[in-house]
């Protein structure tokens, strides 16, 4: 967390994205990931790339500075916060409480053509956003985001696609 965001607006300059990951799974299969409380990642939060059958519900990001119910300045100071950044098939996201200070869930590209066949429901967020789509590139079908909310968010959700 704060060891490796560094001092305030200086931490990013100093190390950028040379932060590690909190949790990461690669071409998982029927994965169920739940009851975990995920606080403050050097780097992206949680990593699920290229699952087919993946789960997460009843889980908690948390990446903040303060506890202002708020994004401040300082706050914002924790770059590349990623709450949950997935791809793949068959994703089942649910029942999730997520505070941090970028997408609060990030849909990317699957290494083998779509990420695809995603629901999303019942979330609770707030940091930029839900992000559909990724820097690289993204090919997706298929997802679907109801029955969330979405606080103080910088951006709700949006696609995100160069």
């Amino acid at each position: 967390g704060p060891k490796w965001w560094g001092y305030p607006w200086i931490g990013y300059a100093v190390r950028g994205e040379n932060r590690p990951f909190l949790f990461t799974v690669a071409e998982g299969r029927d994965v169920l990931f739940e009851r975990i409380l995920l606080k403050d990642a050097g780097f992206w939060t949680a990593k699920f790339y290229h699952a087919d059958g993946l789960e997460i519900r009843d889980t908690a990001v948390v990446a903040r500075r303060t506890m202002a119910h708020s994004h401040t300045l300082l706050d914002a100071s924790a770059f590349n916060t990623d709450g949950l950044d997935v791809s793949g098939r068959n994703v089942w996201i649910h029942d999730v409480q997520i505070w941090n200070q970028d997408d609060c869930i990030a849909i990317k590209d699957s290494r083998d053509g779509y990420s695809e066949n995603m629901l999303i429901e019942r979330v609770n967020a707030s940091g930029t956003g839900i992000a559909i789509g990724s820097i690289s590139g993204t090919h997706v079908r298929n997802i679907t985001i109801r029955d969330s909310y979405l606080d103080r968010t910088w951006k709700g959700i949006y696609l995100k696609f160069r």
